[in-house]
Order: structure tokens, then C-alpha cells, then sequence
């Protein structure tokens, strides 16, 4: 055997395996294994960042991909006495918003209709972490740095919402991207990278996610674990490890289905369960009335596993944020609420379906306006149809279907 071959000592060198696509996935997550999908191209390892962990004793712990690079073993789970966990000290810092409703590291969900405020919220919650001040009644803790990934709304539409700002004193604080050009691909490299990059230089306290449904890709809980995955590849690990926010949409009432506080609240979110599941903590918020008018919403927080719930709070819309609403009839509200009264196809819907391409198949669009609206499969193909209320937005090429304003 060569000298090159012995590290030094009178021990050979042990060659490493090949990683395997499972391996790949254990070490880096679903997110490697989606990305050499959809670019049709080998795994480049330097595109993904392993956490770093312990290596055991008496073991290499280490794997190589065609022999190119080494990878630390992955330590999956760890085991505390109740001693440990008894005297555990949070690191400073780490509690940003009320009781412990958003934190660095968890996850937590702005759940809503269509057009009743949750772009609104991130950006208040973003205005709140930089001046210190309140977001609906829960405290800030400490000042903290906002960044928010956006497919909701182009630079027409945030020039009017931060124009009513105070701009100067928020721009070392909040970074917000324009809808991304190709969408959110989270399992691109090329995306992946700029959002690394942009991570890296702003380091944000919380990051925030809007809307969950330009990410996820289909209504299946694996979509959505796997999104959820993708999401936390991206993201600093250990300390720098910053609060994520979901910005999401609650489904179509059911007939009789009461809308007016509880726990339950968290289960109108659309989609899989693995929404509500893998939050920390959930938000929600309906509209105050009927009347297209009104500016009024009311806040829920059905779930907080780290600390109390807050009670449900009525607030109405401004330049910039929200204000608290002090002779709220909450007995009309609940008359309201309880009824369970069938959600309408607006143009907003439409928008939001058709926010990441033009065209697309009358199926995929149907799907979509589903999950988006709420309504039946019968609904949508009526609204859709070429005699239906959006005849005037769409244009039919076989089985495509593509939108204009």
C-alpha cells in the first residue's frame, strides 16, 4: 500500500460508500432528492448544508457522492434525564412575539380568506418587530428583523402599502421580495441558492412564507410534509434558526359549521392536516360581517402549544396596519358567523390561482379555484365556463386556459 493511502499512521486510509438516494435524503432531506427531479440533473451536494453533529467514537461517520465530497453521519435523535430538561435556560432572544405565539425556530400560521387582510398582517407583524410596538395586542419582546418571501402582490401594489409607512426607520429591518418570476421553487437549485444568498446577508429574526399555496403543490399530505421539508432546507439551522410564518388560506364553511371561536378554529385551514399539525401556533381571521364594505375583521388564536391563548379580538383595517375596535356587537357577529353562509367566487380568487402562470389546463384550474374559493367542483366549472361570470378574464386554446385582467 502506498504512504499517500495511510494518513500518517500505520492505519489504512477506509474508503467511503457511495451515498445512495437514501442516504441523500437522510442527510439532506426530501428537498435534494426533488431538486434532481425537477432540473433533470445529477445531485450537486454543494447546493444543500448538513447540519453539523457528532460523529461517534470509533467510526468515520463519513459518506462520500461519487467520491467528491465528505459528509458527516447525521445524529437523528437525541435523549435528555429530567434533570436536563428541568434546567434547560432558553437562548436569549428567543421569544420575539407575546406568549410565546411566535418564536425563533417554530413555525406558526396566519390562516384566512382571500382578501381579508393576511398580506396586511405579515407586514404589520414585520412593522411591529422593528419599532417594538404591539401586533394585535400581543407584546413584542425585543426588536427583530422581518424578511417576507411574497407571490401575493407586484411593486405597484407595495408601493401603495408602504408608502404609508415610516420607510427610513424600517429598512434595516424588513426585506420583502417581489412575486419571484418562476415562482417559488423551492426544490430549484438555481432559486434555492439566490435564497440562501439573501438569508445569508439579511439574517432575519422570522421569516415569513406568503401564501403557503404558491409553494405546496397539490392538496396530498405528502406535498405537504415535503413542502414543509423544502422549507427548512433552506433555512439557518441551530441558533440562527429563525421563526417561520405560513401564510395560509381557511376552506368554504360547511353547513352549519360555527366560525365563532374554540380550538377548532385551526381545523378550517385548507388542505392537509399536516397544516395545523406542524405549527406551534395558529392565528385566523374572518371577516366581520357580509358587507363588502366593511373594513372590520375579528383575530383568533386557536392553538399556542408553547404558551396561553389569547382571547378572540375585533380590529378594522388601515393604512400600514390594524386598529383595535372597541364596541364590537359580538352578538350579531355570532348570530352571523354561526350561519355558515357559503363563500362567493370574487376576481381576487381567480388572480391567486393564476398568480404563478398565465395558462394552464382547465383541470389544474379547476383544482385550484377549489382549494382557493372554498366552493364545489360544480361551482367552479359554472365560473369558469364561457358563459360564466369570468368569461371577460379568460381565453380557451383546447383544453388551456389562460387569464387576463
Amino acid at each position: 500500500m502506498k504512504h499517500s493511502e495511510t494518513n500518517g499512521n500505520t492505519h489504512p486510509q477506509q474508503p467511503t460508500p457511495k451515498m445512495d438516494l437514501c442516504e441523500i435524503s437522510r442527510v439532506y432531506g426530501h428537498a435534494a432528492i426533488l431538486a434532481m427531479r425537477d432540473n433533470e440533473r445529477p445531485f450537486n451536494p454543494d447546493d444543500f448544508k448538513p447540519a453539523p453533529i457528532v460523529i461517534p467514537a470509533g467510526s468515520s461517520g463519513m459518506a462520500a457522492l461519487d467520491g467528491s465530497i465528505a459528509v458527516p453521519r447525521q445524529k437523528y435523535i437525541t435523549f435528555f434525564i429530567p434533570s436536563e430538561l428541568r434546567d434547560y435556560t432558553p437562548a436569549h432572544g428567543i421569544v420575539l412575539v407575546g406568549d410565546c405565539h411566535i418564536m425563533r425556530g417554530e413555525v406558526f400560521i396566519i390562516g384566512g380568506e382571500p382578501g381579508v387582510g393576511k398580506s396586511l398582517c405579515a407586514t404589520w407583524l414585520a412593522m411591529a418587530g422593528a419599532m417594538g410596538t404591539e401586533w394585535f395586542g400581543l407584546k413584542i419582546h425585543r426588536p427583530f428583523k422581518t424578511m417576507i418571501v411574497q407571490t401575493e402582490n407586484g411593486r405597484y401594489r407595495l408601493q401603495k402599502e408602504f408608502s404609508a409607512l415610516p420607510c427610513e426607520q424600517l429598512d434595516a429591518w424588513i426585506r420583502v421580495s417581489e412575486p419571484p418570476p418562476f415562482g417559488l421553487t423551492l426544490t430549484n437549485a438555481e432559486f434555492q441558492h439566490d435564497i440562501r444568498a439573501a438569508l445569508e446577508e439579511f439574517k432575519p429574526d422570522c421569516v415569513i412564507l406568503d401564501s403557503w399555496n404558491s409553494a405546496a403543490r397539490d392538496d396530498k399530505q405528502r406535498d405537504y410534509s415535503e413542502t414543509f421539508d423544502a422549507l427548512r432546507a433552506l433555512l439557518p439551522k441551530g441558533p440562527d434558526k429563525p421563526a417561520l410564518g405560513i401564510v395560509a388560506h381557511t376552506r368554504k364553511p360547511q353547513p352549519a359549521e360555527k366560525r365563532t371561536g374554540g380550538t377548532g378554529l385551526m381545523h378550517i385551514l385548507a388542505g392537509s392536516h399536516v397544516l395545523s399539525s406542524v405549527p406551534r401556533s395558529v392565528f385566523v381571521m374572518t371577516r366581520a360581517s357580509e358587507d363588502e364594505s366593511d373594513d372590520r375583521v375579528v383575530w383568533f388564536n386557536p392553538k399556542n402549544n408553547n404558551g396561553e391563548l389569547i382571547q378572540r379580538t375585533a380590529w378594522r383595517r388601515g393604512n400600514g396596519g390594524f386598529e383595535a375596535v372597541g364596541d364590537f356587537d359580538w352578538e350579531a357577529f355570532d348570530k352571523t358567523a354561526e350561519g355558515g353562509a357559503p363563500q362567493k367566487v370574487t376576481i381576487d380568487h381567480l388572480r391567486e390561482v393564476f398568480e404563478s402562470c398565465d395558462t394552464m389546463e382547465l383541470s389544474d384550474a379547476v383544482e385550484r379555484l377549489m382549494i382557493v374559493a372554498g366552493v364545489s367542483q360544480s361551482t367552479v366549472y359554472r365560473v369558469l365556463g364561457e358563459g360564466g361570470q369570468f368569461a371577460a378574464h379568460l381565453t380557451r386554446n383546447g383544453k388551456m386556459l389562460a387569464f387576463k385582467e
